[in-house]
This record gives structure tokens, sequence and C-alpha cells, in this order.
């Protein structure tokens, strides 16, 4: 199968992206630790001067994500010369996604219950009930059930994505046989709903979100297919990321957009480079799910030993908690994701 390299390192920094966007996780009010007289400014935050529009807009990375999910499984499931059954389907959904989601619930669960010990609160997300993590539990936190933010909280968005990965599966059939044309319809749809339909849940909201970028994301695979004029590629994709910015910018056009552009350089030739864009690629689900708990627990160890909260603006502390971050997800990715993925799949196929 085809890889698209510079796919998988977009898809890393999208996760990077979230996890800068969290660091003022560390602060007031997050951090129940964190003296709430200290004012904090954005511009103290470490590499301030380069990371600037990711600490204010590195939120934006879920958007990007759920497009760039909508091209990888065009890539990976459509035109499948062996049929995939629903079973086998929801198997590979359940190995990939679960265990990692259930782990990291019970360490967060564990965590804020040593927090209200320690300090009478819970950090960074203040509603971990019963109720939330049953929601949680089931990876359907992110249906509109939910309060607020809860535990583990960056997975609702993963939880939304579920839903449109079962739309995406009953609709494949059709996605072969019209392609383009099923695409361009079910935008036209989703766009009179988001015309029309006065939506005010922020789930319901995220949910046709996520709907639109998913599918725009298949759009781009097919466009991949369909052109395989490599600067043809490239100047729709700038034609669209001018468009995007007339006017108010619109994220629904410039996301695809970019993949579009990077999709057109196709492969990376050099093994060594490759693999590494590939692991690259292969962390972002461990990125994207470590590191509140990480930060949680960090909260508890400078909270507890009383350390000053001056460290949190340090720039080598900040480079420490991002290496940090991406080596303990090469460990969970290479010792626990991996194995656990095809062991769960080997015995749940039989």
């Amino acid at each position: 199968m085809k890889k698209f390299s510079y796919i998988e390192i977009l898809r890393l920094f999208t996760s990077l992206a979230v996890v800068i966007f969290h660091y003022a996780h560390f602060f007031y009010p997050y951090n129940s630790f964190y003296d709430p007289e200290l004012v904090i400014e954005g511009n103290n935050f470490p590499f301030f001067f380069i990371l600037e529009l990711v600490y204010n807009y590195g939120r934006y990375g879920v958007e990007m994500f759920w497009s760039i999910s909508g091209f990888v499984f065009a890539h990976v499931y459509l035109d499948q010369l062996k049929k995939i059954s629903s079973k086998e389907f929801l198997i590979n959904r359940i190995a990939r996604l679960y265990p990692l989601h259930l782990l990291t619930l019970i360490i967060v669960a564990g965590l804020q219950l040593l927090s209200l010990k320690i300090n009478g609160n819970f950090e960074i997300h203040k509603v971990n009930d019963l109720y939330h993590f049953v929601l949680n539990l089931f990876y359907i936190h992110g249906w509109g059930m939910a309060e607020a933010f809860s535990f583990n909280a960056p997975t609702w968005s993963v939880s939304i994505e579920l839903i449109v990965y079962g739309i995406f599966f009953i609709s494949i059939v059709l996605l072969n046989k019209f392609r383009i044309k099923f695409i361009i319809l079910i935008y036209i749809f989703l766009l009179l709903v988001d015309k029309y339909w006065d939506i005010k849940t922020f789930y319901l909201t995220s949910f046709f979100d996520c709907c639109r970028l998913f599918f725009s994301g298949i759009l781009m695979h097919y466009l991949c297919i369909e052109i395989r004029n490599k600067f043809y590629l490239i100047s729709i994709s700038i034609i669209l990321m001018f468009v995007s910015w007339i006017g108010s910018f619109k994220l629904f056009i410039f996301f695809p957009a970019i993949i579009l552009f990077l999709s057109a350089f196709g492969t990376i030739t050099n093994k060594k480079i490759g693999t590494f864009f590939q692991l690259s690629g292969d962390l972002t689900y461990a990125l994207y799910l470590l590191h509140t708990p990480t930060q949680i627990m960090i909260i508890l160890i400078f909270g507890y030993f009383n350390i000053k909260e001056d460290i949190f603006f340090s720039e080598y502390f900040f480079l420490g908690y991002i290496s940090f971050v991406i080596f303990i997800s090469f460990i969970s990715f290479k010792y626990f994701e991996k194995p656990l993925n095809y062991k769960l799949r080997r015995i749940l196929k039989k």
C-alpha cells in the first residue's frame, strides 16, 4: 500500500499543537496549587515568540486531525479488493483505540483521587464523578450526555469521531460506487445543516464539524487518485488555501487544502527517513492521550513539594516536558499499543 509520508509528519505536528495549546493547564484555574493572584500573561510562556500561533490556536489541531482521519481511512479502506466485514472493522477500531483509552482513564481517575486527598481539589478538569467515568469507560462522553469535560478530557474528540467511523463504514459501498459525486452530495447536505439548523450544543456542533472535515479528507484522497499530476495537485491545493483566506478564514477549506498539498509529494524514497515519518504518525494517538495525565502528575508532584510556579515559564522545563511526553508516547506505542493491538485482533477475530 502506498505511503503518504508527509501526511504522517502532519499528524505528529497536529498532535503536538494540541499538547502545546494545553500547556496553559499548568496555570490557574486548571492547577489548584497555583496562586490565583499571580497574573498570567501568555507572552511569558516558553518560546512564545516562536509558538504564539500554537499557544493561541493549537486547539484547531483537533479539526485538522479529523480531516487527516478521513484521508487515512479512505486510503486504507476504500477500493479494497477484499471487502471488510463490519465485525472486522469494529475489531480493528476497538483494538487500536480502546486499550490506551482505558489505561489513561484509570490513571487519570487515580491521580484525581490522589489530588482530592492531597489538596481537596481535582486538577485541570473538575468534573470527575461516577456518571462521567461510566461515559468515559464506554467512550461515549462526546455524544452529548456529558455535563462538562472530565477525566482524560481530550478524548472527547475521538469519542465523536467513533460515530463518524460508523457512518463511514456504512457509506463504503456508495463511496466506492459514486466516489466524488457522493462526497459532494454529503458535503452539500452538511453545509445546509450548518446554514439552516441553529445548533446550540457544543457536542452536536462538533459532530457536524467532524463529519464535514472527515469527508473533506476523503475528497482529498479521491482527488489524489483522479489527478496523478503532482503540479496540478499542488496548484489546486494552493488555490484552495488562497480561497480559504478570502473574507473570513475558512478552516473547512484550509485544512483539506494542506492535506492535498502534502499528499502530492507522496512517499519518501529514503527508507530511514520514511520509517521516521511513519513512526511520527504512529505516536499521535499516544501523544494525544498521554499529555493530560502527564500534566496532572507533574502538577501533583510540584504542588506537593511546593515547587514554585515560575518553573512552568522556563524554556528548559518546556523542552523537558515535551520531550518526556514524546518519549512515553514512543514507549506506549512500541510496547503497549502495537503488541496489544495485534493480540486483541487475533483473539477477537476468533
